[in-house]
Parts: structure tokens; C-alpha cells; sequence
């Protein structure tokens, strides 16, 4: 099982539960908070995995706030904590990867899944990017042409063992949705809703 820290942002209104919260997440990687919608963007970084944002962080709908996160192509996961771990409870349109109740357990677990899943997204864009100069090179160059396919080729069997084991921490429909950008991600799922005939998605904590 894949057992690198990660970086995650909790973000709430609420010093207090948020600090408590963000205290319960310590164990598994580094934590960020911020107690405004202005505090969570200037959080924001490539290198954050997973930004955690309470329902109540800004009144009325998060749009504004997720459609701000998501212009900023940080290809992090969002995940919305609510008192409820229901998806029709989050008053927003845009995308998010994950809903959870506002329990310190439910979303540390949800976090470590969230958290797997962008290691495996940023991993498997420096798989694609390896293995395109790797396919640029040919074997029956110069000898500098020959050391450099070797590396690639052990870099490549690095990363490749690395997907093996994060592979084991998240699910198919992850896997899938990691191949993906957040664009394609989106019409991805809008595609599924309109099949599913207009289902209001009721239980959906989600997944």
C-alpha cells in the first residue's frame, strides 16, 4: 500500500472545528487551514492533493468559490464537508470529487482516498510524459542516446510499480476518473446523469 504523506487544505468559517479537524488530518500529511473563502485561495498551490471546504464556509452557494478554484488548474481533489453526507445538500453546480459527513473519521478517510487518487493522477502524467521521450528516442543512436533510454526505462519501471501500489488504494471508477482531466470529468458525469433519466442521485456521499 502506497504510505506517502500528502498535503491537504481544510478550509471553514469556524476556527475552532476547523482546527479541530484539520488537528485529526496531522497524522497522515501536512494541513493547511483557512477560515475564509479568501484564506482557501491563497492556500492554493500545486501542491496541495486534496482541499477539504466546509458547505458553510461562504453563505448562499460555493459556485463562485469552486469555479475560482477550478480556473486556476491546480488538478487537486475538492471534497465538501456537510452535516449530511448527501450530494443534493451542497449548494453548488460545480463538480466536486467527494461529499462527507462533518465527522473528523468520515473525513479522514475520505481525504486518504482523495489524496490517492491525485497521487495517482500526477503520477500517471509523469508516466505519459516519460514515455513520450522514451518513444522519441531509438535505440541504435549515440552512446549519451543509449545511457539516456536506460534511465528513462528504470524511471519508467519506478513509476509503473508506484501506480501498482496506489492502484490498490482507490477504486476502478477512480482509476478511470485519473485519466481524466477535470474538464472531461465533468462531461463524463454529465453524460451518465442524462442516462440515468434525471436521478436526483438520493445517498450519494460522493463516491
Amino acid at each position: 500500500m502506497a504510505s506517502a504523506r500528502h498535503l491537504v487544505v481544510v478550509a471553514g468559517a469556524e476556527p475552532a472545528a476547523t482546527d479541530e479537524l484539520a488537528a485529526a488530518l496531522r497524522d497522515d500529511g501536512t494541513v493547511r487551514t483557512a477560515y475564509s473563502a479568501d484564506a482557501l485561495r491563497e492556500s492554493l498551490d500545486a501542491e496541495v492533493d486534496v482541499a477539504v471546504v466546509d458547505a458553510a464556509l461562504v453563505d448562499g452557494s460555493l459556485d463562485p468559490l469552486l469555479s475560482d478554484i477550478r480556473t486556476r488548474e491546480y488538478d487537486l481533489q475538492v471534497c465538501v464537508s456537510v452535516p449530511e453526507p448527501r450530494r443534493s445538500s451542497v449548494a453548488t453546480r460545480e463538480a466536486v470529487d467527494a461529499v462527507v459527513a462533518r465527522d473528523r473519521e468520515s473525513v479522514r478517510e475520505r481525504v486518504r482516498w482523495l489524496a490517492a487518487r491525485a497521487r495517482y493522477r500526477r503520477q500517471l502524467e509523469e508516466f505519459y510524459d516519460l514515455a513520450e521521450r522514451r518513444a522519441a528516442l531509438t535505440e541504435d543512436e549515440t552512446d549519451d542516446e543509449g545511457e539516456r533510454l536506460d534511465r528513462l526505462d528504470r524511471q519508467l519501471d519506478g513509476l509503473q510499480r508506484n501506480l501498482d501500489e496506489l492502484f490498490a488504494d482507490i477504486d476502478d471508477g477512480s482509476v478511470f476518473d485519473a485519466a481524466l482531466s477535470a474538464d472531461e470529468r465533468d462531461l463524463a458525469s454529465g453524460e451518465s446523469d442524462a442516462g440515468a433519466g434525471g436521478s436526483d442521485g438520493g445517498g450519494d456521499d460522493g463516491r
